[in-house]
C-alpha cells in the first residue's frame, strides 16, 4: 500500500540523480562552482541536455551572461567540494578557491572544466525558459571528456564512483545489480 506524501517533496521520489559541478563564467573571467543534480539528457542527435536552476542564483546570472557552462562529474573523493559548492553563494564568495580544485581549458567555450572531475561536458546554452521559480536551460553538449581508464563502452567503470545524491545532505555511489 502506498502512503501519499506531500507534492514539495515529489521530486524526491526520481532520486538518487546524478550530482554534478556546475562551473560559469562572468564576463570578466571570475569562474563560479554550483552543485546540482537537476540535469538530464534530453537528445543524442545533436547532443542536447536539459538543466533547471533557481532563478535568483548567481550561476544562472552568469549562464545568462555568457550562454555557456560546463558540467563536471564528481567522484565520492569530491564530496565535501560538493556540499560546499552547492551550500554557498558564489555572489558573495570565490567557490573556486574554497573548494581548491583546479581548472583545466575547454576548446569550444570559455568556461573552464574541473580537472579533479570524472567527465566535463562543455555546453552552450541552445534555450531558456522559466517554469515557477526555476530557469529550464536546454543546452548543446559541444565536447565531452572523461577520465581515461573509468569510462568503456559508454558505462563508468565501478572504479569510478560516481557522485549520486540521495536528498538534503545524503549522498552515495552507483553499485552493480546482479
Amino acid at each position: 500500500m502506498k502512503k501519499e506524501i506531500g507534492l514539495g517533496e515529489s521530486y524526491k521520489l526520481l532520486h538518487p540523480r546524478p550530482v554534478v559541478l556546475i562551473c560559469a563564467r562572468s564576463k570578466e573571467g571570475r569562474v563560479n562552482i554550483m552543485s546540482c543534480s537537476w540535469v538530464t539528457p534530453v537528445s543524442d542527435d545533436p547532443p542536447l541536455i536539459a538543466m533547471s536552476l533557481w532563478e535568483k542564483g548567481y550561476t544562472h546570472t552568469l549562464i545568462d551572461e555568457t550562454r555557456e557552462f560546463t558540467v563536471n562529474i564528481p567522484s565520492s573523493k569530491l564530496l565535501k567540494q560538493v556540499w560546499l559548492a552547492g551550500t554557498r553563494s558564489g555572489s558573495k564568495m570565490d567557490k573556486a578557491k574554497l573548494l581548491k580544485v583546479s581548472f583545466t581549458t575547454s576548446s569550444t567555450i570559455k568556461v573552464p572544466g574541473i580537472e579533479e572531475c570524472l567527465g566535463i561536458l562543455e555546453c552552450r546554452v541552445r534555450d531558456r525558459m522559466k517554469f515557477g521559480e526555476q530557469i529550464l536551460y536546454v543546452a548543446e553538449v559541444k565536447r565531452a571528456c572523461a577520465e581515461e581508464g573509468l569510462f568503456k563502452k559508454g558505462v563508468w567503470s565501478s572504479k569510478a564512483e560516481p557522485l549520486l545524491h540521495l536528498a538534503g545532505k545524503a549522498f552515495s555511489i552507483p553499485r552493480p545489480v546482479d
